[in-house]
């Protein structure tokens, strides 16, 4: 195979011809500001073109034609500032296209149309200020996307949110976020990052949330969380984590939102949860926990406050042999009817001590399993969360219970029209007997005045005009 290099400051244009065998060439390090139609037109074997750190800054639309092999291209460290449309369209096998290091302004989903082979776009380095909806839609063999190099967010101390959600990230530079103390919310679900370089969140102590999920995330170092005295919520869901070290959120001492379920866990060491006094609510479901040490809860005392659970919690767990659900504030009014429902049905479940109400007195220590059916139970009074109740940015539901969960029609309906119609109305009676009393009223009034009219026109006709008009004035009076 021939390898072709030119280098100089001397070149100023595309050498030619050159060899007709070549399969790779080099261009670096000239003062090469364009390229023409056909530049490389003799070279038909290409499967490698690099031409970098040159004075580039100008393709001709025809530039790649008769290029049928070309696999790797790469036009990094140049002074491009705009790509013509159809400038890769002869480059159907392309694999790896570099654009990083210029000063492109923006990209278009028209440049990428013709390249459904390629598994690897760099621009990082650029002025891009957007990236339109779909842009990246044709290159469906995509698997390495690379669009921010470290330092880029240097220049905005003042950033309070970022979102890099929903890319194709890999991997994040160490010191990404070094300039970005103001930092609240940051958003990096949806990628295909497998793990987090240690220290990468360090500087950011004002951050509020954090959302990781849907990622590729295999394990996750205690070294990745500085302190973070702010932080309420991590979301760490649909990922690969397959275990919990101890004391791997240590340093979240604020958080009260973690979700970690869709992942891998098969098991949660000991204290993993260490330091986590304020946490609030912590999802595990859809894991593939065999069991969960005594320990590894320990240091939550706000998370033994159930109140409620939804219907159909349990209902995925088939093999599910005992649940113990004592010692929690569990609040009968109708929303413990689903668990009441699901008591019933499974009382070799629970173990030896049942579940009691705490709330309201009325009912406090009565055993849930044990309400009656006709028993009254107070409406569900919506209760304030002491924590900030965030919509979840990917599917919400999913992160917090398990598919399918539903509830069930509360006992306390609404009041029906029979039931309004027995209350009380006036002199004693319902509401429709007083109503037929007084339209019987109304109909003998009417029929008494009609009456009286009559007689009137009757006596009137009698007597004489003189006596009418005499008449007049009383009556209008």
């Amino acid at each position: 195979t021939a390898q072709v290099e030119c280098s100089g400051t001397s070149i100023t244009a595309v050498p030619s011809p050159i060899p007709a065998n070549a399969m790779t060439l080099q261009i670096i390090n000239t003062r090469i500001a364009e390229l023409g139609d056909a530049s490389f037109g003799n070279a038909s074997l290409l499967i490698g073109l690099r031409i970098e750190k040159n004075n580039l800054s100008r393709i001709s639309p025809g530039a790649f034609q008769h290029l049928p092999d070309l696999r790797y291209l790469s036009l990094a460290s140049n002074k491009l500032q705009e790509l013509p449309v159809q400038v890769f369209e002869p480059l159907d096998k392309l694999e790896s296209l570099l654009l990083s290091s210029n000063q492109l302004l923006q990209v278009e989903a028209s440049h990428f149309v013709h390249l459904s082979n390629l598994k690897e776009l760099q621009l990082h380095g650029n002025n891009l200020q957007e990236l339109k909806e779909g842009v990246f839609d044709q290159l469906t063999s995509l698997t390495k996307l690379n669009l921010i190099p470290a330092g880029t967010f240097d220049g905005l101390p003042e950033l309070q949110e970022l979102g890099l959600h929903q890319n194709q990230l890999e991997m994040l530079s160490p010191e990404l976020f070094m300039h970005n103390g103001n930092l609240q919310k940051l958003y990096l679900s949806n990628n295909l990052l497998t793990a987090l370089p240690s220290g990468v969140f360090l500087p950011l102590r004002a951050l509020a949330k954090i959302t990781l999920h849907v990622n590729r995330l295999r394990d996750i170092s205690p070294s990745a969380f500085g302190p973070m005295p702010d932080l309420r919520e991590l979301w760490l869901y649909e990922n690969e984590l397959s275990t919990l070290p101890t004391a791997v959120f240590g340093n979240l001492t604020q958080l009260q939102l973690l979700v970690l379920s869709k992942n891998r866990l098969r098991s949660v060491a000991p204290g993993a949860f260490r330091g986590l006094g304020e946490l609030l609510e912590l999802s595990l479901h859809s894991n593939t926990l065999r069991r969960l040490d005594a320990q590894a809860l320990d240091g939550l005392p706000k998370l033994h406050a159930l109140e409620y659970l939804p219907a159909g919690i349990f209902s995925p767990l088939a093999a599910l042999r005992e649940v113990k659900l004592h010692n929690n504030s569990w609040r009968c009014d109708e929303g413990i009817l689903p668990l009441r429902g699901w008591l019933e049905n499974n009382p070799h479940k629970v173990g030896e001590t049942p579940p009691l109400c705490a709330q309201p007195p009325a009912l406090r220590g009565t055993p849930i399993a044990g309400l009656l059916r006709d028993q009254h139970l107070t409406p569900q009074t919506p209760t304030a969360s002491s924590h900030p109740s965030t919509p979840l940015p990917a599917r919400p539901s999913e992160a917090a219970w398990p598919e399918g969960a539903g509830t069930e029609t509360p006992m306390g309906l609404p009041v029906s029209p029979q039931e309004e119609e027995k209350e009380e109305g006036w002199w004693g009676l319902t509401r429709t007997q007083s109503g037929v009393v007084v339209a019987v009223i109304v109909l003998v009034c009417v029929a008494l005045l009609a009456a009286l009219v009559a007689l009137v026109v009757y006596g009137c006709r009698k007597k004489s005009h003189v006596v009418l008009m005499r008449m007049k004035a009383p009556n209008e009076a």
